[in-house]
Order: structure tokens, then C-alpha cells, then sequence
């Protein structure tokens, strides 16, 4: 399949109809960003645009093969609803716009552009890009996905597309990418080229029903192996301080079979006082420009919550404004210490987690954790 869709996108160029039919996936000022004076704005309208260009390329070419047999519903395709999002769901859902992700106790573990099967059921994900600032983080991204769709599916191998309006063939992270037959990459004219056929034409007033095809599925009717995301968390913790205790290195702690490739991040738990006089004394909080004092961070801040992001073994602070309902994430400095680097809003399942999370950790254990960290690099 990922060969004969390359061949169906070689020289890829849309016509009018097809173009115009990506736009009901849009909202009606993203639409009229489109041809937008400001680059920004006019960037971002293009991504939304080139995204919707594939899927409805996709649905079409779909209609004339046997090879892909299933294509996941999404943006207008899906029906508009509101997922609630609370802590224990796992698996597969919409999102409000019609997004595709995964989600592991209430958190969102990834979002992919598009989800396909083969004649086969074998599963294919598809991330699609409009810049060369988007490959920053894809490598990595992309090895997950793999992890976590083959767990889901059942698949020891699992195909990706990427597709992309500007030229990256000869870049290292795509040349290693093709390297992979599991991967293909799909190259198409750029984004200014191919949406001059939109011209001249009226953006904001089009239809947006979901169209009827026989090929389109929810993503919530798909039979997946089933997961609890909180148990696999727990168990890399669990294995995370028998690392520190037993003064192992990174690279044999990932190798632990306990440890599940699915595992993003482990929250450690929130901070007593002990274990927060000595993040401030021996380390240092920084939120924008205000440095935070043991007086400054008790009158201000309600929970302090320690983290460690997989697989760079990086060690993040979380700090709840009294009266705000969000978390700052705070990321280590090359000088020492944390900065604020955003905020960590209360509309996502990981706000929810944090807000479950109680105080167990004391000076030592946190010491011990932010050493581990640090002499992991």
C-alpha cells in the first residue's frame, strides 16, 4: 500500500474540486487566513488546508483500489460532540475538532494526522508536515507511534507516511525515515503553488457535512488490545527507583522488560516542604522573571509536583498558582536550577492527573531523583 500511494502522489497537483473540498474541514477564519497578508497567520491556515488536501486526496484514490481498505474519519467527517475527559480512559478517540489521538489515563499520549488499513487490516499512521521547522521533534515521535500502534493492533511492524509540501527528501531524519520499508515519504508541490486554484473564490460560506463513504470509520470502532495506561505508569516508577537504588545507568534501566516503551513520562509526586526547601536551596525556581524564594514559592504556589520525561530521562517541575487552574512546567537549566517554559491548562487529562497527584516525596527521594537524572546525561 505505502508504494502504490507514493505513485498515486507522484507530481502530485490538486484540481479545483478537491481543493475546495478540503476547506469544509476548516473554520471560517482559518479559511480566510488562507490568503492572509500576515505570514503567521497565513502559515498556520496552510497547514490546516495541505492537511485536509490528503485526506480528501486519500478518500478519493481509496475509491479506486483494494489496497487501503479503511481511512479513520476526521475533522468534518466526525460527528461533532465533546469527549469528557477523565482519568482512566485509555484507547483511541475524536478529539472536539475532529482530531485522532490516543489516550492514557485521561492524558493525551499522541495525535497523528491520519490512520489508514491495508487489504490486510494492517494499520499505517501519516503525519503531514508544511515545514522544515516541523522535523524538530519527528524522529522520535514517530518511534513512539510505532510502539504504541503495534501495541494496540497487535503489529510487529507498522507503516508511516509522510507526506510533505516542502522538499526534505535529502534531509538526514527523512533519509534515515525511508531507509525503514516500514516508511514512505511523499513529497507534493508547494503549499502557494497548489492553492492558486482556490482563486478567485468565496472562502467563509461553504458546506461542512461529513460525506458518506463506504471506506470512512470512527476511530472509537476499531477493535484495539486493550491497556491500562496508569498500571504501565506505575510500574516504570516502581522500576525507576529500584534503577536509582541499585545505581543503574539510563540504558539498562530502559532495557528493563518492566519498563513499557509506552511510557512517556512518570510522575515521582508531589513535594513535602523538607523536599521543597531543598529544590529552592539547591537547585533554584525561576518564573519568568521572578526567582522564587521557600517564602515566595509557599505564599503563591499551592502543589509542587516532580516528573521525569522518557526517554531523555529529564526531570520537571511542576508548580499550581494558587489562583489559577492551570500548572506551570518549569524545565531544567544548562546553568542549573528550573525556568518556566508554559503553562499546563486545565481543559487537558494531564491537568487532572497532576491534580490527583499527593505529596510522598521528601528530600532525599527527590535528591535522588534529580541526580539520577542529571548523571544520565
Amino acid at each position: 500500500m505505502l508504494q502504490w500511494i507514493r505513485e498515486q502522489f507522484t507530481c502530485y497537483h490538486p484540481n479545483r474540486a478537491i481543493a475546495v473540498r478540503a476547506m469544509r474541514h476548516m473554520r471560517p477564519a482559518e479559511r480566510k487566513n488562507l490568503f492572509s497578508e500576515d505570514i503567521m497567520l497565513m502559515r498556520t491556515a496552510e497547514g490546516y488546508w495541505f492537511e485536509s488536501l490528503i485526506y480528501e486526496q486519500l478518500l478519493k484514490i481509496a475509491s479506486q483500489t483494494n489496497t487501503i481498505k479503511k481511512i479513520v474519519r476526521k475533522g468534518a467527517d466526525v460527528p461533532k460532540h465533546r469527549t469528557k475527559i477523565t482519568l482512566g480512559t485509555n484507547g483511541l478517540y475524536s478529539a472536539e475538532k475532529g482530531d485522532i489521538r490516543v489516550r492514557g489515563n485521561g492524558q493525551d499520549l499522541a495525535e497523528v494526522d491520519l490512520l489508514l488499513f491495508d487489504n490486510e487490516n494492517k494499520v499505517v499512521f501519516c503525519e503531514i508536515v508544511t515545514s522544515p521547522a516541523d522535523l524538530k521533534d519527528l524522529e522520535a515521535e514517530i518511534i513512539y507511534k510505532k510502539h504504541l500502534f503495534g501495541y494496540m493492533f497487535g503489529q510487529e511492524h507498522v507503516g508511516f507516511i509522510l507526506f510533505s509540501s516542502v522538499d526534505i527528501s535529502n534531509t538526514q531524519v527523512v533519509r534515515r525515515l525511508v531507509a525503514d520499508p516500514d516508511n514512505a515519504y511523499v513529497g507534493t508541490k508547494p503549499c502557494e503553488v497548489m492553492k492558486a486554484v482556490l482563486k478567485p473564490l468565496r472562502l467563509t460560506t461553504l458546506p461542512t457535512q461529513p460525506v458518506k463513504n463506504p471506506k470512512l470509520v470512527a476511530c472509537e470502532s476499531l477493535r484495539t488490545q486493550g491497556f491500562d495506561y496508569r498500571k504501565l505508569h506505575d510500574e516504570a516508577l516502581s522500576r525507576l527507583y529500584f534503577a536509582i537504588d541499585h545505581h543503574f545507568s539510563a540504558e539498562q534501566y530502559f532495557a528493563d522488560p518492566c519498563v513499557s516503551p509506552l511510557v512517556k513520562k512518570v510522575i515521582c509526586g508531589g513535594l513535602y516542604p523538607s523536599a521543597l526547601k531543598g529544590l529552592i536551596t539547591e537547585y533554584g525556581l525561576r518564573v519568568k522573571s521572578d526567582v522564587l524564594d521557600y517564602t515566595k514559592l509557599s505564599q503563591n504556589y499551592s502543589k509542587v509536583v516532580l516528573a521525569v520525561d522518557f526517554p531523555e530521562m529529564s526531570p520537571v517541575i511542576y508548580l499550581k498558582p494558587r489562583k489559577q487552574r492551570t500548572y506551570f512546567k518549569m524545565v531544567p537549566l544548562k546553568a542549573g536550577g528550573f525556568k518556566y517554559e508554559r503553562p499546563t491548562p486545565s481543559r487537558v487529562g494531564f491537568y487532572l492527573w497532576l491534580e490527583s497527584t499527593k505529596p510522598t516525596l521528601g528530600i532525599e527521594r527527590t535528591r535522588d531523583v534529580l541526580k539520577f537524572c542529571e548523571n544520565t546525561k
